[in-house]
């Protein structure tokens, strides 16, 4: 009976935890106009010493206001036909791809991707043509691209860590197969279950793989949710599930240089243990579905993420032995 007991004020105990965590990383603060200028701003370089400006709602004591009239000066922004420039208004996806295009279009390609809920009339059309085809973003899978979907901070900071690359590199990361083959990924996965029993398979232990040249979107808390719930599938990541026997595999997988976690359905980690994120996974997939990814399926479960190449005819192993459940 104590056993029992102890083993729920352990079960309850993680999910406060966990259930924390989450709301935590979840609740990231939406980001402003004002923030975005500021990003920008330091990218291209521009003057941020604080300053007077044209805009009666954006004084000189403004932690923005210098940066902010750097951008006017630059024809970035022009503000509001009140004299405004309305500093802590929630920043949108097409509210971001029109300063990202005006502080940068000359050196961004042009693109012609077709979104449903974009026509040719709307005024970021041309700005998210540009941002799309650079990489810097991308649309979702129903076809639309949300140009008023909110953005956080941490959406903010992807969107210019990739506007940053691409003007380095001059090149939009691509997941296409570039017809050199295709490869499996396999292994065995195991946890053990005691001293008696011994060592059993990690079954419904889940199996991700990002590829290293994919561009994520920035993703709505509920679409992730969805994904991580098994209900729906994201581009560009695949999945599978450990099978009764320990085993799984992963077929025809494009040749090309991965990141595969594996994240255990039956061992968990010890509540004070401290969690690591992983900063090329994080960059890679940006900074707000890490963060929902890394709470979901690895701050509770034990987990193994490594480095993977897949190249033509080949099958990779990558197995793991996560030992005792913590609790």
């Amino acid at each position: 009976m104590k056993k029992v007991l102890y083993s729920l004020f352990f079960v309850l105990i993680v999910s406060i935890f966990s259930f924390n965590t989450l709301e935590a990383k979840a609740s990231e603060k939406l980001s402003n106009r004002a923030e975005a200028i500021v990003e920008i701003g330091k990218l291209l370089g521009l003057d941020g010493t604080q300053r007077e400006t044209q805009f009666k709602d954006v004084p000189k004591s403004h932690y923005a206001s210098g940066y902010i009239q750097s951008a006017v000066d630059r024809g970035i922004v022009s503000g509001y036909p009140d004299g405004t420039f309305k500093p802590s208004q929630e920043l949108t996806r097409a509210h971001a791809a029109i300063f990202i295009s005006r502080a940068f279009g000359s050196k961004l390609p042009t693109g012609n991707v077709t979104f449903k809920d974009v026509n040719k009339d709307n005024s970021a059309y041309s700005a998210i043509q540009q941002l799309v085809a650079a990489g810097i973003t991308d649309g979702y899978t129903d076809g639309t691209f949300k140009p008023n979907n909110k953005l956080t901070q941490a959406h903010l900071k992807t969107f210019i860590s990739r506007t940053d690359s691409y003007l380095q590199t001059g090149k939009k990361p691509t997941s296409n197969n570039t017809g050199k083959g295709y490869g499996t990924l396999k292994g065995t996965v195991i946890w053990k279950y005691n001293n008696f029993i011994g060592t059993k398979g990690d079954t419904g232990a889940t199996v991700y793989l990002f590829p290293m040249n994919a561009t994520y979107p920035s993703y709505t808390k509920q679409e992730l949710f969805d994904w991580l719930d098994g209900k729906t599938e994201l581009k560009d990541v695949h999945r599978t599930l450990v099978d009764a026997n320990g085993n799984y595999a992963i077929n025809n997988l494009p040749t090309d240089n991965y990141i595969a976690v594996i994240s255990s359905k039956n061992a968990h980690r010890a509540i004070l243990e401290t969690l690591n994120s992983h900063n090329q996974l994080k960059t890679l997939f940006g900074d707000f579905n890490y963060q929902i990814f890394e709470a979901n399926a690895m701050t509770i479960y034990k987990h193994q993420i490594r480095n993977i190449e897949i190249s033509d005819k080949s099958t990779v192993d990558f197995s793991a032995d996560f030992g005792y459940s913590a609790w």
